[in-house]
């Protein structure tokens, strides 16, 4: 039967009484510090693997050629594998089987080629006068050179897709995950945390810290931080669940640290973050491959370089399958329940510059290969509802020709635009980093000064390990296009080409040192430090995208809308495709909370799915 009724409301539970958090936070590291910088050692820097990680010892490429790959990658339009880099393999895995789990090791990877999917495709390619060309089902109804029927059919096998297909076999269903890439796992390979409540982690996490922490508390911070556009239901389900959650992942072998503590240490506002037990960027070991083990364990059929192209409909408009493009012709699946995990669009140039208004040769992209918006375009050509308020991204900062991800977190450097003016408080990102990208946004350019000390020190600290050595070689290349040294103030904006007074800038800065009162931005007195009269160094900085946050509207229980806000029968969207809790911009407030959202959807999209639609 088709699948529309909402899922009853589950009432928050209580007990937890009330909170007091009163907490100095001094810290230059941040996300990207030095335990993160181990976890890159070791796993990878996602913006070379896609959201897959990188073998042990494996050497990072050169970001240089990276980003130039991914801006001429991304330019061509059709291909599953059109918008995405070369990549570093992290799991063999065949394109037509259940996951192996001894296909799952880190020895043995090979790069991944660029079109992973595999497919040709003789379908039309989107345009300005018909976006949705190639995504509807009358362009390959007829063409199937094979034909399956499954209960549910999950496009995509990140985490959020992964949590799905566990969740529906446990429920005794024949599942069937559509992979576009040659390998599983896509954004989830690289996460780091899942936000955890009322769990016997979370309640030790907070004990060491004196704190009693309250469903209304977290649920109020998130709402108000987006003027109450989000629906702070979504958030009273997370939390409800939380604990079930929590101790599901657990039992399906997820790994994680003992307890709770802030983001990174430091970050967020309450210690509810549950981290992985090896490092940061560890979810592909501690977190995907346990999922996939449990998915082959129960029959869970993945086929990979399978490029999910269009939703079946019937008459009536209830969704009833797909059609997927394969290496061997059209793939038709019929299935009962249809659930959305692509892992939103940030892989994709042309979406970030259409929904977001990002210049293409300004920005890169960290997301994972495979998050091309497939699944939204799918969604659309059949009348889903999408709006631009409900689309979100988390944000990181890069420096060309350096390796360093943090730097914008290291708080005593000073900010200025491509006028030589400063703009921000410099340690806007204390409580979450992606305030850096968003500060950043707001400008046509951005640049980082530091003096020789502070340099010294951000490499010390763990921040930017190898920072004066790439400096000193980007200079010696003499083309630089990010990396710039001046004897002083009028030197460097003469090398650099500012069209402002950033003379005068230093010098009122100077002035907010020497009284440690920052007159203009409230910067925190402990950041205000000189830069005397040595060289300076101007470090352009650019946006990196991580990640895209929904944009398919969906309700309480998942399902995606379409007219009238009434539910499209047999399908969800789950994951970065479907959540709706962060508009704009992801933050840490509650730290882990995209991933708890990942869990949250995608069992309870199944679960609804279950009640309602068989």
């Amino acid at each position: 039967m088709a699948c529309t009724a909402p899922l009853p409301g589950i009432p928050l539970f209580g007990g937890w009484g009330t909170t007091g958090c009163a907490r100095n936070i001094r810290c230059f590291t941040g996300r990207m510090g030095a335990s993160c910088i181990q976890a890159r050692k070791r796993y990878g820097p996602s913006a070379v693997d896609g959201g897959q990680a990188a073998p042990m010892g494996e050497e990072r490429e050169d970001k240089e050629n990276i980003m130039n790959n991914e801006r001429a990658a991304s330019k061509t339009n059709g291909m599953a594998g059109s918008g995405s880099l070369s990549r570093r393999a992290f799991l063999g895995v065949g394109a037509t089987a259940a996951i192996g789990v001894g296909a799952l090791g880190l020895a043995g990877c090979a790069p991944q080629a660029s079109e992973s999917a595999g497919t040709s495709s003789s379908q039309p390619a989107p345009t300005a006068d018909d976006p949705w060309a190639g995504f509807r089902a009358e362009e390959y109804a007829g063409s199937a050179s094979e034909t399956v029927d499954v209960d549910f059919c999950i496009i995509g096998s990140g985490a959020s897709g992964m949590v799905a297909a566990v969740e529906a076999a446990q429920n005794g269903k024949q599942v069937l995950v559509l992979e576009s890439q040659e390998n599983p796992g896509g954004n989830g390979m690289n996460t780091d945390c899942c936000f955890s409540f009322g769990s016997p982690q979370m309640e030790e996490g907070c004990a060491k810290y004196g704190l009693t922490v309250t469903p209304s508390e977290i649920i109020r911070s998130e709402v108000e931080l987006y003027d109450y556009m989000v629906n702070p239901l979504l958030w009273a389900d997370t939390i409800a669940h939380s604990a079930d959650n929590t101790a599901w992942m657990v039992d399906n072998g997820v790994r994680f640290a003992p307890t709770t503590d802030y983001y990174a240490g430091n970050m967020g506002k309450t210690p509810t973050a549950l981290m992985w037990e090896d490092s940061f960027f560890s979810g592909g070991e501690c977190m995907m491959k346990p999922l996939f083990a449990a998915a082959e364990n129960l029959g869970v059929e993945t086929r990979t370089k399978t490029r999910a192209k269009a939703l079946k409909t019937s008459e009536d408009g209830a969704v009833t399958g797909v059609y997927a493009e394969t290496k061997d012709g059209v793939l038709e699946v019929n299935a009962k329940v249809v659930i959305l995990a692509g892992g939103g669009w940030a892989a994709n140039m042309d979406m970030l510059a259409e929904y977001g208004g990002y210049d293409p040769e300004a920005i890169t992209s960290m997301s994972a290969a495979g998050s091309m918006g497939d699944t939204l375009k799918m969604a659309a050509a059949i009348g889903a509802r999408q709006e631009a308020k409900a689309r979100g991204y988390m944000f990181g900062n890069m420096i060309e020709d350096l390796t360093t991800f943090s730097l914008p977190q290291y708080h005593p450097g000073m900010w200025v635009n491509e006028d030589g003016d400063r703009f921000a408080n410099e340690d806007c990102g204390e409580l979450c980093h992606d305030y850096t990208g968003t500060a950043v946004g707001a400008q046509n350019e951005v640049y980082v000064i530091l003096n020789d000390a502070m340099v010294d020190e951000a490499e010390a600290s763990g921040n930017s390990p190898d920072l004066r050595k790439e400096i000193e070689a980007a200079l010696a290349k003499g083309s630089a296009k990010a990396v710039f040294k001046g004897d002083d103030a009028a030197d460097l904006a003469k090398k650099v080409g500012w069209a402002g007074d950033f003379e005068q800038t230093l010098a009122t800065y100077e002035e907010y040192v020497a009284k440690q009162f920052d007159d203009e931005f409230g910067k925190d007195p402990s950041y205000l430090v000189s830069f005397g009269s040595g060289p300076l160094y101007a470090l352009k900085i650019h946006q990196e995208i991580a990640l895209s946050l929904g944009g398919i509207i969906t309700n309480r229980s998942w399902q995606v809308v379409g007219e009238g806000r009434q539910p499209v029968p047999n399908l969800y969207a789950i994951g970065a495709d479907g959540q709706m809790v962060y508009l704009g911009l992801y933050n840490l407030n509650t730290s882990g909370g995209h991933m708890a959202t990942n869990v949250e959807s995608g069992r309870y999209s199944v679960k609804h799915a279950v009640a309602h639609c068989f």
